[in-house]
């Protein structure tokens, strides 16, 4: 939990002044656009705060989608992470320097349907309503505004049983080489034909839209939190 409450605290003032910019850098599902938002960006966030962006995407992007299917069932994961039955649903009050808020899981049997946030007496759904996004947008708003949420929820998909085993980065040229052969083809895919002549490489043609991947040092590694 600490490491992401870090990352999170560190960026914050950077994310509270240009929310929309750095909304794109972690909730994008489009690489293209994460990186170029990240390149964007780089005129005034420094390269350390920025890495901590890209592991806070890393971290998003790892988590499981809802709807999804639990290797426990409710009623044992209540007994494991201290849910209540609310409703239709079960339900867990957080704390957090910032404020108080809750975790709302809506789902029967071993089957979570949703996940949902309430703070400030409004309700958030944790899914985002656009398949260009990992997350709702105002879930990432809530994700600074309170910042042990996201290394909540991130107990809660432990206390499920499943997997989250995101990547961790040092640096932004270890982001970018890992992932030059997806943002290569979406590019690909917005330009089409203009790409032919500027070859067949994911260098080449990143490139062309100022992200341009370096050889990758070996300093990614798996990051459990």
């Amino acid at each position: 939990m600490q490491p992401l409450t870090r990352l999170i605290g560190a960026i914050r003032a950077h994310y509270h002044n240009d929310p929309d910019l750095l909304r794109t850098v972690i909730n994008s599902a489009s690489w293209f656009e994460a990186s170029l938002a990240m390149t964007l960006a780089r005129d005034a966030i420094c390269e350390k705060h920025l890495t901590y962006a890209a592991n806070i995407r890393e971290s998003i992007r790892e988590l499981p989608r809802c709807p999804l299917t639990m290797p426990t069932d409710f009623e044992t994961l209540a007994g494991i992470w201290a849910l209540e039955r609310a409703g239709h649903g079960w339900e867990r009050e957080c704390e957090d320097p910032d404020g108080h808020y809750t975790i709302v899981l809506l789902g029967e049997g071993n089957h979570c349907y949703d996940i949902v946030v309430r703070v400030d007496g409004l309700t958030h759904m944790w899914m985002p309503f656009h398949e260009g996004d990992y997350l709702n947008p105002v879930i990432i708003d809530l994700l600074f505004a309170r910042v042990t949420l996201l290394p909540v929820i991130v107990e809660l998909v432990a206390a499920m049983g499943l997997a989250f085993s995101p990547l961790f980065y040092l640096s932004l040229d270890d982001w970018h080489q890992e992932y030059a052969e997806t943002m290569y083809g979406e590019v690909a895919d917005i330009f089409g034909e203009p790409l032919k002549g500027l070859g067949s490489t994911p260098a080449s043609a990143l490139a062309a839209v100022s992200v341009a991947p370096v050889a990758r040092a070996k300093s990614a590694v798996i990051w459990t939190g």
